[in-house]
């Protein structure tokens, strides 16, 4: 069986080379900036790389295939089996994205600190164990995972800022030293000339309106050229990514947690759509009534998401377009010339606007092209309007509770869904097979479970298995997790709007 990567000199292919898999897993490189129509319709329709054609399935993410190669193909460990540096070793993965984040912002600005910062961390990591010169004393998966970028940040760092973060740090000298004796790191490696010439152009080419915009941009993944996996791994082959920290509040909400945002051609992406800025009271109105379908909506609010998932499982981020409401300061034309309710989301369509999640939800399902969200089969709709009607019980009964000292509410209503998702069998959601009963309770639940777990210390998967494997595979879904937030970012906003503050001690 012939098993394909899809790479662009990622940690994934690093990986199969230190396992000696030159031979079973064959590369298959994909030009990002051109790229071939069937890479998204029959191998990967995230359309991004790496990704891995192994036993009838792809699966894709850099960390995570660098850790299946390493566990599913024979060769050399690359992942301890000791406690301590298993436990290390997720530590330091976890970190890279700090490291990344950290660097490229120092790349904008005049202070070293943010430079020395991470430096100083991989430095003191690298003390940790004496039996060899890597993260883990042995070589491992943490060295591929930190490998790409140091061997970009060297040289940039040198050019751009005239330091060397190998000056005062033996370790990290060493280390470098060391990973270019690796042959397996060294078959991926690029003329260092390249890599900083294409990097400088890319991080140049960050659009300014970035910095302009007073709110949160966080975690801006600009890329132009070869893209690779999201997350702490992305890098170029003939490209460039640069990872941008840029604090301020106009372009609040426009990061989808979990998934990666890209720049091109003056446009902000998640996930290949464009997120654009939330409009406040200075902000101009669209053309109104000009035959475009725009769901006005805002990042923050449950109700608006039911109708962005929807939205986005039927496939329809080009036709209906989304305009981000600032519902701390609504410009006054959304009421007037709008919506008179003055409340999201709301759809105009067809030169009406319509209101209300549930039946906006509905509205699109039937109205639209893409996959059904409904059911037609009697019992399951029967069904499903009866989940649909006892959303807002939920709801009401777990947000009542907050201010409460009992927990019989909240009980109560997470148990009616540990019982309604036992009804069907045929798969893990409320009617079997995901639908729009899914979309209406997943913002809530998204936003309930953390602040229940902070507020009240109360698990709601706790003994409830149906709710906790639902959860899981609600975040499989690509249309649900281009939509979610910082779960941080989302009980901060409750626990301010129902003035909720945490138990004494």
């Amino acid at each position: 069986m012939t098993m394909e990567v899809n790479p662009s000199m990622c940690s994934c292919s690093k990986g199969s080379s230190v396992k000696g898999l030159q031979e079973k897993i064959k590369l298959v490189p994909i030009d990002l900036e051109d790229r071939p129509s069937w890479y998204k319709e029959k191998v990967y329709p995230p359309n991004k790389v790496p990704s891995l054609e192994h036993d009838n399935e792809v699966r894709g993410e850099s960390l995570d295939l660098i850790k299946y190669i390493d566990s599913s193909f024979e060769g050399p460990a690359l992942y301890p089996n000791d406690p301590a540096k298993r436990e290390f070793a997720e530590e330091l993965l976890s970190y890279t994205d700090t490291f990344n984040r950290a660097l490229l912002f120092s790349l904008k600005g005049e202070s070293l600190h943010e430079i020395s910062s991470p430096m100083d961390y991989l430095e003191t990591a690298l003390f940790k164990f004496n039996d060899g010169p890597f993260f883990l004393g042995r070589f491992s998966l943490v060295d591929i995972a930190y490998a790409p970028f140091v061997e970009r940040f060297h040289p940039l760092m040198l050019e751009v800022k005239n330091c060397d973060f190998t000056t005062g740090r033996p370790m990290l000298t060493s280390w470098i030293e060391d990973m270019n004796k690796i042959e397996a790191y060294k078959q991926t490696k690029r003329d260092p000339q390249e890599l900083m010439a294409a990097f400088k152009k890319g991080f140049s080419e960050i659009p300014s309106q970035a910095l302009e915009y007073p709110g949160v941009f966080s975690r801006l993944l600009v890329i132009k050229g070869p893209l690779l996996a999201s997350g702490p791994s992305s890098q170029s082959f003939f490209g460039y990514a640069a990872l941008l920290e840029v604090w301020g509040e106009g372009l609040r909400g426009s990061y989808a947690w979990g998934s990666e945002i890209s720049y091109e051609g003056g446009c902000v992406f998640g996930r290949g759509e464009v997120l654009p800025p939330v409009l406040d009271s200075s902000s101009e109105p669209p053309p109104l009534f000009d035959g475009t379908t725009r769901l006005y909506t805002s990042y923050i609010c449950p109700y608006a998401q039911r109708v962005w998932i929807a939205r986005n499982s039927k496939g329809l981020q080009e036709k209906i377009k989304l305009v981000p409401i600032d519902l701390e300061d609504r410009p006054s034309w959304y009421k007037e010339k709008v919506y008179p309710p003055n409340k999201v989301p709301s759809l105009e369509h067809d030169n009406e606007v319509r209101g209300e999640s549930l039946d906006l939800m509905k509205y699109i399902d039937s109205s639209f092209e893409g996959p059904a969200l409904y059911p037609n089969d009697p019992a399951m709709r029967e069904f499903a309007e009866e989940l649909l009607s006892y959303s807002d019980t939920f709801n009401r009964a777990v947000l009542f509770s907050l201010k409460g000292e009992s927990l019989n509410e909240i009980s109560s209503a997470v148990n009616y869904l540990e019982t309604a998702l036992a009804k069907f069998s045929d798969g893990p959601f409320f009617l079997g097979q995901f639908s729009l009963v899914d979309i209406a309770y997943a913002p809530f639940v998204e936003r309930f479970h953390p602040l229940l777990l902070e507020v009240k210390n109360y698990d709601i998967t706790t003994g409830r298995p149906m709710l906790r494997s639902w959860i899981e595979n609600m975040n499989k879904i690509e249309a649900y997790k281009q939509t979610k937030r910082d779960p941080q970012e989302l009980v901060a906003v409750l626990k301010k709007r129902f003035s909720v503050t945490l138990p004494p001690c």
